[in-house]
């Protein structure tokens, strides 16, 4: 019987980061459609500012990792629920946020469940394989 192997949580930390990192720009175009800024401004702008709050974000956050990685990598959980969590609303909202891209960009309103759909399908199905491996959680279980 092969055994699962356990991840520390700097580890998880790393990948919830990256995954944040890589839908931020989404997740803040959620927040600029909410708030109507596309009304006010370019969506040039828009993606403009998310970009560069990505970047900063994501220099702040890798120091911040990098240096309390000693601490985080000696701590170990059977399973990390919180983190896989975070790790689906991060997903949810960044899926939420492409749909809203290919609306800047110039989509049809009536085409935005066929991009929503796949999209979802997609995520979810690698949500069930990483929750399986990484986050030791079973999906089907619950």
């Amino acid at each position: 019987m092969k055994r699962k192997k356990i991840y520390n949580l700097f580890q998880i930390n790393l990948m919830v980061f990256y995954t944040f990192c890589f839908m931020l720009v989404p997740i803040l175009l959620v927040l600029s459609y909410i708030f109507d800024l596309h009304i006010i401004t370019s969506v040039n702008n828009i993606i403009l500012v998310a970009d560069i709050v990505t970047i900063i974000v994501f220099i702040i956050g890798l120091l911040y990792i990098l240096l309390t990685r000693d601490r985080f990598e000696r701590r170990l959980k059977p399973s990390y629920q919180r983190e896989f969590l975070a790790l689906i609303i991060i997903v949810a909202f960044g899926v939420l946020g492409i749909a809203i891209l290919f609306i800047y960009l110039g989509g049809l309103l009536i085409y935005v469940p066929h991009v929503i759909i796949p999209l979802f399908l997609v995520a979810y199905l690698i949500l069930f394989i990483v929750g399986q491996k990484y986050f030791n959680i079973n999906l089907l279980r619950r």
